[in-house]
C-alpha cells in the first residue's frame, strides 16, 4: 500500500517558494501605496497653490492702486514680505502677507495651513517710471507642515509670478 501524503521537504518547500511571492507582492503594494500618497499630497499642495496664487494675481491686475509698497517705492525695485491694494470695484483694501509659515490676506490664510506651510516668500515691486504701471513679482514655495519620515511625503512646490496692474492711474 502506497501513502498518498507529502513528504515534509516537499511541505517546506512549497511554504518558502510561497512566502517569497508573497514578500514581493506585499511589497510592490506598499511601494503602491506610498507612491500614491506622494501623489495625494503633491495634488493638494499643487491645488491650494494655484489657488492662492490665482486669486493674488486677479486682485492685483485689476486693482485700482498699489497702497504699500508705494508707486514710488517701485520705481527703486523694492522687496517686501507684504503688499496692499485697492479693488477697483468695491474701493476696499487688501493686504497680502508673507506672515509666519503662511500666506493671508486681510488676516485669513490662502490655503490649508493643517498640512502645508510656505517658506521662501516675497513680493518684490518694479516700475520703470512713473508713467508705467508697477509689475508685482509673487514667489513663495510650499512643502508639508510634518514631512514624516518617508521620502514620499518630503517636497516642496515653488511658485512664481508677475502681474502688471492694469486700472492704476499714471501721472
Amino acid at each position: 500500500m502506497k501513502n498518498r501524503g507529502f513528504t515534509l521537504l516537499e511541505l517546506i518547500t512549497v511554504i518558502a517558494v510561497l512566502s517569497v511571492i508573497g514578500g514581493i507582492v506585499v511589497s510592490v503594494i506598499a511601494i503602491t501605496f506610498r507612491a500614491t500618497r506622494k501623489a495625494d499630497l503633491l495634488e493638494n499642495a499643487r491645488e491650494n497653490g494655484d489657488t492662492a496664487l490665482s486669486l493674488m494675481v486677479k486682485n492685483i491686475r485689476y486693482a485700482k492702486s498699489l497702497d504699500a509698497p508705494t508707486t514710488a517705492q517701485c520705481i527703486a525695485t523694492t522687496t517686501t514680505a507684504s503688499i496692499k491694494v485697492t479693488s477697483f470695484l468695491d474701493n476696499k483694501q487688501t493686504t497680502y502677507s508673507c506672515a509666519g509659515s503662511t500666506i493671508s490676506s486681510n488676516s485669513a490664510s490662502l490655503f490649508d495651513t493643517n498640512t502645508l506651510k510656505v517658506s521662501l516668500c516675497s513680493f518684490t515691486c518694479t516700475q520703470v517710471n512713473t508713467l508705467t504701471p508697477p509689475t508685482v513679482s509673487i514667489k513663495y514655495t510650499l512643502s508639508p507642515v510634518n514631512p514624516g519620515v518617508f521620502t514620499e511625503t518630503k517636497f516642496t512646490v515653488p511658485y512664481q509670478s508677475s502681474v502688471t496692474l492694469r486700472n492704476t492711474i499714471t501721472y
